[in-house]
């Protein structure tokens, strides 16, 4: 994570892909943060968010956990 000029803490979106492509191993994941479009790909299954932290619940929501 990181500060940004306005006082918040964002995070890093190259760690955070990074993260998710570790946690979701049968997942493709990409993402365009500055876009801003994230998405998984497994099969016929495709997901697509705004934000990483997103895509991270609705993976885990398909993965029952």
């Amino acid at each position: 994570m990181t500060c940004g000029d306005d006082g918040t803490w964002r995070t890093d979106p190259a760690a955070y892909l990074a993260e998710l492509r570790r946690e979701f191993p049968g997942f493709g994941i990409v993402a365009d943060p500055w876009r801003p479009i994230w998405m998984a790909v497994r099969g016929d299954v495709f997901i697509k968010a705004t934000d990483g932290v997103v895509l991270r619940q609705r993976l885990m929501e398909l993965s029952g956990e």
